[in-house]
């Protein structure tokens, strides 16, 4: 997930999606994210800050 300009936006599968708020991202995101590990794939979902970093929000850990 990343910021761009008054929007969130997640990037799955080489596609961009964009979303009004960080809440609905996120939320996209990790279900976009389980979806990918119910069906076998290592998944996390990574938020960039305004420092330009990223970090990890959700992470598939164990649920495989």
């Amino acid at each position: 997930m990343s910021k761009d300009a008054d929007r969130w936006k997640i990037r799955y599968e080489d596609k961009e999606y964009p979303y009004d708020t960080h809440t609905a991202a996120l939320i996209a995101a990790i279900k976009a994210a389980k979806g990918a590990v119910s069906h076998g794939y290592a998944a996390e979902v990574l938020v960039q800050g305004i420092d330009g970093k990223w970090r990890t929000e959700w992470s598939d850990g164990d649920q495989r």
